[in-house]
């Protein structure tokens, strides 16, 4: 289903609107893979240039996680929280809330010096998660289907999702062409996903978050060199907090927003038959 959005309307389904020079497609939940079960939110009278991908930890789900983009209430996009594609084993798979708990890798492994799921994105392969958000999701839905621009398409990852935000960007179908942002907590680069040389790095401008025991902690930690090795422009901001938790506060959550700022688009204020020129 297709649904027609123009700036002094409400968002209705419309099967003309294609051919509305004012107005804008937007998703719905229908048209992506079943298994990721998108839960989807606009804020009310608001034009949304600009899409968030939402990708939800290790354990967590669509219906939780997608509380964090509604409350944020960011102005100009959409958010789009996708399940992870696949759900844990019993008993692991009651997940916190509603919902099940879910996985963004298919062959999840113990720890056996824990006892615990192994989140390392190494050990436990997110390689099919990564290719359908990139190919799937961005490029055949958003991209092609939607004709939304690669710099209008951010990500938002925590914790094994932000491991899947981090690989994005560098899937071979998004190669060419760099998206607007990804936003990570917790998560790592795996060494499974090619990286560009060291002269062609990705242009997607990256936000790592951490807490002061985390393994990105240290301004020289192989996790972040990792990163900084496939990516041109990438800022790195430590919590006060120990964890690599969500945030909690607004001191928290201000170097999110402050990032979000510079690079989410806007057209307040446009006229709609404007064209821009590049």
């Amino acid at each position: 289903m297709l649904a027609c959005y123009h700036p002094s309307q409400p968002c209705v389904p419309s099967a003309d609107c294609a051919t509305a020079m004012a107005c804008k497609l937007l998703p719905t939940s229908s048209d992506f893979p079943s298994s990721l079960k998108p839960i989807i939110h606009l804020p009310p009278n608001n034009m949304p240039t600009n899409i968030i991908l939402f990708l939800p930890g290790l354990g967590d789900n669509a219906i939780n996680f997608s509380s964090f983009p509604r409350a944020m209430n960011l102005p100009d996009a959409l958010t789009i929280t996708l399940n992870p594609p696949f759900p844990l084993p019993f008993p692991l798979g009651h997940g916190p809330g509603d919902g099940d708990s879910r996985s963004w890798s298919e062959d999840l492994h113990i720890d056996t010096a824990t006892g615990t799921l192994d989140t390392d994105p190494d050990s436990s392969s997110i390689s099919r998660a990564v290719q359908m958000v990139a190919h799937d999701v961005i490029h055949d839905i958003l991209i092609t289907r939607f004709t939304y621009r690669p710099d209008h398409i951010h990500l938002f990852g925590f914790g094994q999702g932000a491991s899947v935000a981090l690989s994005v960007p560098l899937h071979s179908s998004l190669h060419s062409q760099s998206l607007g942002s990804a936003m990570a907590i917790g998560g790592s680069l795996p060494l499974s996903t090619s990286t560009p040389n060291t002269k062609n790095k990705n242009r997607a401008p990256i936000l790592l978050l951490s807490g002061s025991r985390s393994a990105l902690a240290s301004p020289n930690s192989s996790p972040l060199k990792r990163v900084k090795s496939a990516y041109e422009f990438v800022t790195f901001h430590q919590w006060k907090k120990s964890d690599d938790s969500m945030p909690k506060n607004r001191d928290e959550v201000l170097p999110m927003m402050q990032f979000w700022a510079l690079r989410l688009k806007s057209r307040r204020g446009v006229p709609d038959d404007a064209v821009e020129i590049s």
